[in-house]
């Protein structure tokens, strides 16, 4: 299953026929027997609905809910993809594990929409949530691509002037910086490492990323004043060093660190991206469990 990169594709009809093929592989061979598996493993309740307008699935423990505590979760999919079963993936552990609410968000991607509609949408339900909960009993994580945007979205959020969330998880991801992850992943994990390993998700023509400007800081938040990046909730960070996102996580961490915001990254030895989409394995067990307390910790009753 080869995933569509934007920067390979010149015209908007070449990539949709590629991410719709993709979308229908995934979904079919990975995603959704994987989350069905999770759920018969570690059962939770779930309800579609919306928020604000936005589509979304909240999943519930089926006893023993947290009632002081709500995460947000933004599911992986390289902004093309994951909407559904890999959204379930990332927040059956959680709810199941953590007796957390998850309220899980189907915000807008490419090919159909642009940045910054992802985080208009987060925003969205995050503003909706504000009428229920205090902002510090609020997180918000993602793996992937979701890892990005809980960074972006956390920006935007701090952006229209609403109150910061009360932490927030960034797995799998970084939302900038460039170095050896993506070029040693490729070695490790037996494939052929790129020819510049210095490329960007957003430096494509097409795709929801398609002609932003690289001096964006809601875009990427490690180039935001240090000011502004030290008004980021404390920030838990999962990457692994086979991982292609360990060099973005690390610079992230970095940005996060040097604005003396309380950041945590947590290094999975031998591991790769969304190494933790497996919920059977002990390394997998360690990162949702390190989530859990995490969340905990961090977020206030």
């Amino acid at each position: 299953m080869s995933l569509p990169e934007a920067a390979d594709f010149e015209t908007e009809a070449e990539f949709k026929l590629a991410v719709d093929a993709f979308r229908k592989t995934l979904d079919e061979g990975l995603a959704r027997p994987g989350s069905e598996r999770m759920l018969a493993r570690l059962p939770v309740h779930i309800r579609q609905g919306r928020m604000g307008g936005v589509p979304v699935e909240t999943f519930t423990p089926l006893e023993d809910v947290d009632r002081e505590r709500v995460l947000i979760n933004l599911h992986g999919g390289a902004f093309f993809a994951g909407a559904l079963y890999v959204a379930r993936m990332e927040s059956i552990p959680v709810a199941h594990m953590g007796r957390f609410r998850v309220i899980s968000v189907d915000y807008r991607q490419g090919y159909e929409h642009r940045f910054p509609a992802a985080s208009e949408d987060v925003a969205t339900v995050y503003a909706e949530l504000l009428k229920d909960y205090l902002p510090g009993q609020i997180g918000i994580y993602g793996g992937s691509a979701g890892g990005i945007l809980a960074a972006q979205a956390t920006a935007w959020i701090l952006e229209q002037g609403l109150p910061r969330p009360g932490a927030i998880g960034v797995f799998s991801a970084g939302t900038g910086g460039s170095g050896d992850g993506a070029y040693f992943s490729a070695i490790g994990t037996g494939r052929t490492p790129p020819d510049n390993a210095m490329s960007s998700l957003w430096s494509a023509k097409v795709g929801y990323f398609a002609n932003v400007r690289r001096d964006d800081y809601l875009v990427n938040p490690n180039i935001a004043p240090e000011a502004f990046r030290a008004r980021f909730p404390p920030t838990l960070m999962i990457t692994g060093t086979r991982a292609c996102d360990l060099s973005p996580a690390l610079a992230t961490h970095r940005a996060l660190v040097q604005a003396n915001v309380d950041a945590s990254l947590h290094v999975f030895d031998g591991l790769g991206h969304s190494f933790y989409y497996d919920a059977a394995t002990p390394e997998s067990l360690d990162a949702y469990n390190t989530m859990i307390r995490f969340f905990r910790k961090h977020l206030s009753r």
